[in-house]
């Protein structure tokens, strides 16, 4: 009987919707290379250890903008890309690990001395669908 009872609240359980989520990246500068974004559900390794990311994207660049629809579950995420110029998956850094390359996060967050935390770029997906744009900057 209680075998039963468990078995019919996890199938009553409603798992995670996905939504999607339609995303531009402005800002880019040139049609050169790719824009390499790094999607986290979590803030370890947010904005750039790409093993930690939730997924991984390579978009082209048309018209010095790139676009993308991905398929989320429900969840809070946070979204870093760079314009990778060479293709190489890498951010390209100067003196002091300034970036050569531009650079953004969703919510257009910025950082004081370094990349923005986790929860400052933060975006909440819900079932359905949402937009976002992601500005790049130098």
């Amino acid at each position: 009987m209680l075998f039963l009872f468990l078995l019919s609240t996890l199938l009553m359980t409603n798992p995670p919707e996905n939504a999607n989520l339609s995303l531009t990246i402005t800002n880019i500068g040139s049609s050169a290379g790719v824009i390499q974004l790094l999607i986290f559900n979590q803030a370890d390794g947010f904005p750039d250890t790409p093993s930690k990311a939730y997924k991984i994207l390579k978009l082209p660049i048309q018209q010095e903008k790139a676009n993308a629809v991905v398929e989320l579950p429900e969840g809070t995420y946070a979204i870093s890309a760079f314009h990778d110029h060479d293709r190489d998956g890498k951010l390209r850094t100067g003196a002091f690990g300034i970036p050569k390359d531009a650079y953004g996060f969703s919510n257009n967050a910025k950082g004081f001395f370094g990349p923005p935390a986790f929860e400052k770029a933060a975006i909440t997906i819900e079932s359905g669908s949402m937009e976002l744009e992601i500005r790049l900057s130098l």
